[in-house]
């Protein structure tokens, strides 16, 4: 095998490995977005009397986890509506974090493949033989697949942490569903006096 096929398979290899590593950060910070399992805990919260529930959460949770920040600003905040609209502004944070990188492996599956057809253009020009042009398109194939599986173990990962963030949210923010003089603060389409829930679903 010459240095130029030798180049050239080389470079496909490290791009798909680079690829796919890129792609699988997004359902890793996924799942690092909370502190651990918050079904597990909002059904814990659940048997719990609802004056309860926030202090029972900031003792449970992680320090510096979301869930910490939720209970610790929720209870800090002077009336209802401040502790909705602190809720409401945690939410919209954990959304933020929920999607950043969502688009790296749709990005990386592209880049890879793309990648891989150009630098096969290259041994074929080069005539580095058939068998450096099926390593260059093969690996650049397993780097799109493997980016592809990232995405969707993302897209899997988010759609279950918006559950139980949900889950979580209701149970410990429910004594403020019946708090009065409310209005406006769930946004649109969301009952007044009640945090939003996550709005994305899973694509």
């Amino acid at each position: 095998m010459s240095a130029v096929a030798v180049l050239l398979s080389a470079l496909s290899i490290a791009s798909s490995a680079a690829c796919a590593a890129i792609s699988w950060k997004h359902p890793a910070q996924v799942a690092r977005a909370t502190g651990g399992d918050l079904m597990s805990l909002a059904r814990s919260l659940r048997a719990l009397p609802g004056e309860a529930r926030l202090p029972e959460l900031a003792r449970r949770s992680l320090p510096e986890s979301w869930e910490r920040r939720l209970a610790l600003e929720v209870m800090a905040a002077a009336d209802p509506r401040a502790k909705i609209v602190a809720a409401n502004e945690l939410l919209a944070e954990i959304e933020q974090r929920l999607d950043a990188g969502a688009g790296w492996p749709r990005a990386a599956a592209r880049l890879s493949a793309l990648t891989a057809l150009f630098l096969a253009t290259l041994s074929y020009l080069a005539q580095a033989g058939p068998s450096v042009i099926a390593l260059v398109l093969g690996a650049g194939g397993a780097g799109a697949i493997a980016s592809a599986a990232a995405g969707r173990a993302g897209r899997a990962a988010a759609a279950r942490g918006r559950e139980a963030i949900d889950a979580l949210v209701r149970v410990a923010l429910e004594p403020l569903d019946s708090a009065d003089n409310i209005d406006d603060v769930g946004g649109p389409g969301r009952p007044s006096g009640s945090p939003r829930r996550s709005r994305r679903a899973p694509r």
